[in-house]
């Protein structure tokens, strides 16, 4: 492990994870946050920390099984295999962000309620025609379509992580990221400031999203 690297690291996603608890989008310490350090390491946030103090010490180690490797005894999120489902399914992914924002998290459950298949037993929306689209790695133009799939809510992570892993293969979209009912969004991104970028744009879409259905446009 490359120490100036995780150096740096983990002092970029402190200071994003306290971005995104000025934002409202990670309350009562909830949420999880990871970078891949290298191919044998991942650096992800402990548990029950409240965001809004987060510092680097509060990230720890693990490997790609979702071990704890150092500080010994300390305790990362419940959540982190799907965290390292992620890390082991995009071989480009270097960061994932996951919030438990009022948008994401009434958007989800919107979809849920109205049953909101996208296909055969996946619920999901699309975003289109909205130039903030652009903010994802790899689109050009307001013209296509971004896919967000939405998972049920789940306390077997196991279970979960080994659901979405088969989704992952499965699927033919361009992902970059997902909602869990009730719960909040996971996003990903090749570096920590893409990820970032990712979540700032979901939030945009999530929240034109909740207003159309509010005014009866979608």
């Amino acid at each position: 492990m490359d120490n100036d690297t995780y150096r740096i690291q983990r002092k970029e996603l402190a200071q994003v994870i306290r971005y995104l608890s000025q934002k409202g989008w990670v309350p009562a310490t909830s949420s999880n946050f990871s970078t891949k350090i290298d191919n044998s390491h991942i650096s992800i946030s402990r548990s029950g920390v409240d965001k809004s103090e987060f510092v680097e010490d509060d990230l720890i180690v693990i490997d790609f099984d979702g071990d704890v490797l150092f500080p010994k005894g300390e305790r990362s999120s419940a959540e982190t295999l799907i965290h390292t489902a992620l890390y082991n399914h995009f071989e480009n992914v270097n960061c994932v962000l996951h919030t438990h924002s009022v948008n994401g998290t009434l958007l989800s459950r919107a979809i849920s309620k109205k049953s909101e298949y996208v296909a055969e037993g996946l619920l999901g929306t699309y975003f289109e025609g909205y130039e903030v689209q652009k903010a994802f790695w790899g689109t050009r133009s307001h013209e296509g379509r971004i896919f967000l799939p939405v998972f049920p809510n789940s306390q077997d992570m196991v279970a979960f992580s080994q659901d979405l892993s088969l989704f992952l293969q499965s699927s033919t979209e361009s992902l970059y990221g997902f909602l869990i009912v009730g719960h909040g969004l996971y996003t990903w991104g090749r570096t920590i400031s893409e990820s970032k970028r990712h979540i700032e744009a979901f939030e945009f879409l999530m929240e034109c999203d909740l207003m159309e259905r509010t005014l009866g446009l979608k």
